[in-house]
Parts: C-alpha cells; structure tokens; sequence
C-alpha cells in the first residue's frame, strides 16, 4: 500500500484498486469488474488467511461440495418438523434456536458434532441458509455433514442433562 492509503494489483489483465477505509477499518476494492480477482482480494485482507483459505478449498472442491451441501440440505428438508413444545416434552427454553434465538416454526435436530449424542434445535430455514453459505456448526465450529442432521424421533429431552439427546436404540 502507498502512503496515499492505496494501491493497484494486477493480475492477469485485470487491475483492482485497493483502498483502505478507516471510517470503517476494511479494506474497499474498485476496478476489476467486481471480479473473483476482487472478492478474493477483499476477502484475505479483511477476513484473514483462514477465511481466504476457506474459499479457496471450497472452489477447488467444486462440484463435489456443492453435492454435499445438496445432500444435506436433503437431509434437512426430510428431517424438518413442526416444533411443539408440548410433543418434545421440554421446557421453553430448550427449543429456542441458537441461530434465531427464538422457538422456530419449523425446526430439526443437528447433532453437535459428527460423534455427539447431544442435539440442538435450529430453525430449519436459517440452518439451510447456514449450510447453503458453507458455514460451521455454530456451536462447535465443526463442518456440517448430513450425518449430523437427525430425525425428531431420534432425539429425546434428558431432563437430568438439560439438553436433546439421541434416544437409546
């Protein structure tokens, strides 16, 4: 960056103009025709390295990926249901959404990692978003496999435990 607060970077063919806000603290990207070049560069300079690396591993995977986001969005619309605190036999409190932080309409349960007996109830619109965006398990901050997504007759609220958990086979 020039003292000017600003530089150009050029990348096969294409010339982006970075600047850098300090209203806001980003960085702020002209030129480049809002180009993958752009968004990459905004992204490692504003998000960090994990964030820039995330992208990359997720373009690389390509179509792959994209199949299993459409697996368990499957996953998901078979295992959504109409929440109802009186059917789960559980206080108020257990089917408030980490997400939305508020009951869902229509919930499913997500297990809290890919070996976990414990599930947590999220609004099944806002978790499809979640996954749709490549993002983690909020709670854990585990990638999201359909392996996770559970059926309301698997979990049971454990009332000594305080949370949903898988029911005995």
């Amino acid at each position: 960056m020039a003292a000017s607060g600003g530089g150009e970077i050029t990348v096969g063919g294409q010339t982006v103009r970075i600047t850098y806000s300090e209203t806001d603290g980003r960085f702020l990207a002209s030129g480049g025709n809002n180009s993958l070049l752009s968004g990459l560069l905004l992204t490692g300079l504003n998000g960090g390295p994990e964030a820039l690396r995330d992208i990359m591993l997720r373009m690389v995977s390509g179509s792959g990926n994209t199949q299993s986001h459409g697996d368990i969005e499957g996953k998901i619309s078979q295992c959504k249901f109409s929440v109802n605190t009186e059917s789960l036999q559980c206080p108020s409190e257990a089917v408030r959404c980490p997400i939305i932080l508020d009951k869902p309409e229509e919930g499913v349960f997500v297990k809290n990692s890919e070996g976990s007996l414990v599930c947590t109830l999220f609004d099944s619109v806002s978790f499809s978003h979640l996954v749709r965006d490549g993002g983690k398990h909020p709670l854990t901050r585990e990638p999201i496999t359909s392996s996770m997504i559970v059926s309301q007759e698997q979990c049971i609220y454990d009332q000594t435990k305080g949370n949903f958990v898988i029911k005995d086979k």
